[in-house]
């Protein structure tokens, strides 16, 4: 009886390192249905990590530009107000999981497109989202997807934010691996208040207190906001970690829901294709031979 008793305890001890390891054993695809890779939770983590969700988009110089979260197979979601200045010269910049295995090598994902919605306006915080399409899925036996909020925000929510010090460089170093912290949901009038007039929330952002010492302010552009397993919140245009008496501007995931679902519905009917701008120009040029770089997977144009 004892033998028995120790054997089950042994596989209970087990069992969570290998159904909460999320180990998973294929890379994505672009068919694989969310639900089966989403991300269950931080007790889900393997690793020194928070999740294979949370993505960095990096220039070609390696340098974080924007924090992202990865949706679906072809989509990640980020800040249109982050994104805006690169969109149109995104040669040598990629997106990098945050979380890899030690023998992970060259795992990254190329943008092939990047939608925001009509009526944003760079700077402000209205509609302040952006889908990124990617050309490929995003590899990796850790990477998986993270659900879209399906909570109404409400103040006093005490929530995750996660954040490189890209944009607080003065306060902490930067770094490459994500640091995360609470914040707690503020009261807009409040949060108006003390902007002072320099900011003005929109109908689809709220804001929260940053904690009162700077170094553990985790406000980085387009960096996601959780709440539980959800994705309720990204990064937008407002006050830095510099004065942490200003509320942090978030974009409520609720509030821009319906323009994700549209662009994710027009991408799997075939509305919004992806960008054919390389094949058009190798089919005009006939002289004209296609170069595959190894390192980076992106394409470079050589004439003969």
């Amino acid at each position: 009886m004892r033998t028995y008793i120790l054997g089950i305890l042994f596989l209970v001890h087990l069992w969570p390192l290998q159904s909460w390891s999320k180990l998973y054993q294929r890379n994505i695809i672009k068919t694989t249905p969310k639900w089966r890779r989403v991300w269950g939770g931080p007790r889900t983590n393997s690793g020194d990590n928070y999740g294979g969700w949370l993505m960095r988009i990096v220039n070609s110089d390696a340098n974080t530009i924007c924090g992202a979260a990865y949706y679906a197979p072809l989509l990640l979601i980020a800040s249109a107000n982050c994104i805006q200045p690169h969109r149109y010269s995104l040669e040598g910049t990629s997106v990098e999981p945050t979380a890899l295995l030690e023998d992970d090598e060259n795992i990254f994902g190329v943008i092939d497109t990047v939608y925001t919605h009509q009526d944003f306006r760079y700077l402000h915080q209205y509609m302040d989202v952006a889908v990124i399409r990617l050309r490929n899925p995003i590899k990796g036996k850790l990477t998986e997807f993270i659900r879209l909020c399906n909570v109404t925000i409400k103040v006093g929510m005490e929530m995750t934010a996660y954040a490189w010090g890209f944009d607080s460089i003065n306060i902490v170093p930067l770094s490459s691996d994500p640091r995360n912290g609470s914040v707690i949901v503020e009261d807009p009038k409040s949060c108006d208040k003390k902007y002072g007039g320099r900011f003005k929330l929109s109908n689809t952002s709220f804001c929260v207190t940053h904690p009162k010492n700077p170094a553990q302010c985790r406000y980085d552009s387009g960096s996601p906001l959780t709440y539980g397993n959800e994705l309720c919140g990204i990064v937008s245009h407002g006050p830095l970690c510099s004065d942490t008496s200003e509320p942090g501007v978030y974009t409520d995931i609720n509030k821009v829901l319906s323009f994700i679902l549209d662009i994710e519905k027009k991408i799997q009917s075939g509305i919004l294709r992806q960008l054919q701008i390389i094949p058009d120009l190798l089919r005009k040029l006939p002289t004209t031979k296609r170069v595959v770089a190894k390192t980076t997977g992106k394409k470079k144009i050589q004439k003969s």
